[in-house]
């Protein structure tokens, strides 16, 4: 016989007769904590959202304006005395904090004063440079910096970073005198950065000249020393062009060449120069730079030792320039600057063959380097010589020679 089903318990039935459910376990240091957190848990919230917003109106309310003006301060102190007078100076429009490792400066200038009265300073000027430490290294001794910089007419984008030298790794090899810890290596992306408003080019050929620029520059100094430097440099100068026709070209140290420091000529159309240069050593080679223009053909070669200082390093150039017809029927002031070339004797005895003027430039960076004659009226090129410096360099890196007939 089947059993019947308990029947369901009628609301009339006394239910203290069922079973009692077993209490749960509790974990008393459970419950200590739970105590402990309500009795300590509002006064460590209060005190860290207290020292929270302390901070970030501390950040936000920072003098940043005595921040800029110490960083003016502390560069005109830090400017060694110049024999020759010159010196620059440096103004700051405004300088933020941007999040907590970064900075941003707006309208930013650095000028450069001649200490001959008869030169107008000239001067750099940015409109926003943003700067920011990578956190990971904001206590380290190399900190690595990002930055994006947006002046003359378009944008500099780079990164400077560090890492332990290999001479550092070995506990052998005795650290060299100056050298430091860090390999530093610089990444730099140029983009339609204008030569127009470029002071220090001007100053330096002492004519005004114009173009963009664009490309790249990676070096990796070994122990930050530009005389340990591998890297590449690749760059573009479009619509590149040379002398407006109205500013004369003022600079003495051609004067032994053009015979006047004073030349005024019509603009000279180059066009697009591309430039490579690979570094290897602490030796910059020129691979390329070179362009063929509507009014003007030119040529650089050679390569560049670098030195510490940077002030000793060693030039071993080789340039070639020719003007070209449509150059030559620009008006009287053409005429008479090849007159002038051809006259002139160490021109005269780096003139080619094939119409190119052909010139060494050897010498000190930092100081007046030799112009000579690298060419004949028989076309060809004089060889630089394996020691033109009367030293040997150094690593066993060879001289460059001059540029030789195409």
């Amino acid at each position: 016989m089947n059993a019947e089903p308990n029947p369901s318990p009628s609301l009339g039935d006394d239910l203290s007769a069922t079973p009692d459910v077993a209490d749960k376990v509790t974990d008393p240091r459970l419950e200590r904590a739970k105590e402990l957190a309500r009795t300590i848990g509002p006064w460590v919230g209060y005190t860290t959202w207290f020292l929270f917003a302390l901070l970030l109106f501390a950040y936000w309310t920072f003098p940043w304006d005595r921040v800029r003006d110490r960083v003016v301060a502390d560069f005109t102190r830090s400017q060694p005395p110049s024999p020759t007078g010159a010196r620059q100076i440096l103004s700051i429009g405004k300088l933020e904090p941007s999040w907590l490792t970064g900075i941003v400066l707006t309208d930013v200038s650095l000028t450069t004063v001649s200490g001959d009265p008869t030169k107008s300073p000239t001067s750099l000027r940015a409109d926003e440079i943003r700067a920011r430490v990578a956190f990971g290294t904001v206590f380290s001794a190399a900190k690595d910096v990002s930055f994006s910089i947006h002046a003359l007419g378009g944008s500099i984008d780079g990164a400077l970073t560090h890492k332990a030298a290999a001479a550092a790794k070995d506990a052998k090899a005795p650290p060299a005198k100056g050298a430091s810890p860090f390999d530093s290596t610089l990444h730099l992306e140029l983009d339609n950065v204008s030569l127009d408003d470029f002071g220090p080019i001007r100053d330096a050929i002492g004519v005004p000249v114009g173009g963009t620029i664009k490309g790249s520059i990676d070096l990796t100094l070994g122990e930050s020393r530009a005389d340990k430097a591998d890297g590449n440099i690749d760059l573009t100068i479009d619509g590149f062009w040379v002398s407006n026709g109205v500013v004369p070209f003022k600079v003495p140290a051609l004067k032994a060449v053009f015979g006047s420091e004073d030349i005024t000529l019509p603009k000279i159309d180059i066009g697009s120069m591309p430039i490579e240069i690979a570094v290897k050593d602490g030796v910059a080679r020129i691979t390329k730079w070179a362009a063929t223009g509507k009014d003007l053909d030119v040529n650089l070669d050679g390569q560049i030792m670098f030195r510490e200082p940077s002030s000793l390093s060693e030039l071993q150039l080789g340039l070639r320039f020719k003007f070209n017809d449509s150059y030559k029927k620009k008006g009287d002031a053409t005429a008479g600057l090849l007159l002038l070339l051809d006259s002139e004797p160490k021109l005269k005895a780096g003139k080619r063959a094939d119409g190119f003027y052909a010139l060494r430039v050897v010498g000190p960076l930092g100081g007046a380097p030799q112009i000579m004659p690298a060419g004949g009226a028989g076309g060809t090129v004089a060889p630089m010589g394996p020691n033109p410096f009367g030293r040997t360099p150094t690593r066993g890196v060879p001289h460059a020679g001059a540029p030789t007939q195409e």
